[in-house]
């Protein structure tokens, strides 16, 4: 398995740039699962690196992308968490001011390296692999499988599906999801 999917790689800065224009899906293979791209118009093939990229999107938005990207499509935002090892959190309502649904876009070093949509209800232009929020978990198995960890997530009722490796996690409360998370698979930030 490349490193960039299994989370061992560079750091942000010395990762790669996605290519907006690549789109991929994530689709079980035996007890794992593999990054479908489809090659398009292309002459060469894409590094390694940024083709791990294809499949960690929201919408318009995908980690590795640069801070200006994600403030061109989503504007300032409109809190800011104190900074962690990972990061400053950026988080966007998409509906009321202080309500769910939101996005929070972890930045370091000028790249976003993590995305997590939280609420109950559907937020269209911010689905990730065809799961979005308020999806059953009959449809969340049926595209990824059983996890490989269940566990709490730190919210009531509320349980943590985790796939790691790869990264990418659901929160699930009442057999709906509630919370999806992305990370830059070049840094393990899951």
């Amino acid at each position: 398995m490349p490193a960039s999917v299994t989370g061992q790689g560079a750091p942000p800065q010395q990762a790669k740039t996605p290519d907006p224009e690549l789109r991929g899906e994530w689709l079980r293979a035996g007890p794992g699962f593999a990054c479908r791209v489809a090659a398009g118009k292309r002459i060469a093939a894409p590094e390694p690196e940024v083709l791990s990229y294809a499949c960690q999107r929201m919408g318009a938005l995908g980690v590795g992308i640069s801070e200006a990207s994600l403030k061109a499509v989503l504007g300032e935002p409109h809190h800011r968490m104190p900074p962690e090892r990972n990061g400053t959190a950026y988080v966007y309502f998409l509906g009321k001011p202080n309500q769910y649904p939101y996005l929070a876009a972890t930045v370091n070093a000028s790249r976003v390296v993590a995305l997590q949509i939280s609420g109950e209800a559907p937020a269209a232009a911010y689905s990730f692999n065809q799961i979005n929020l308020g999806d059953s978990t009959e449809k969340l198995l049926a595209q990824f499988g059983s996890p490989f960890h269940v566990g709490p997530s730190g919210l009531e009722k509320t349980e943590l599906w985790t796939y790691g490796p790869w990264p990418f996690s659901f929160e699930v409360r009442g057999d709906r999801v509630t919370s999806i998370r992305i990370t830059d698979p070049t840094v393990g930030t899951q």
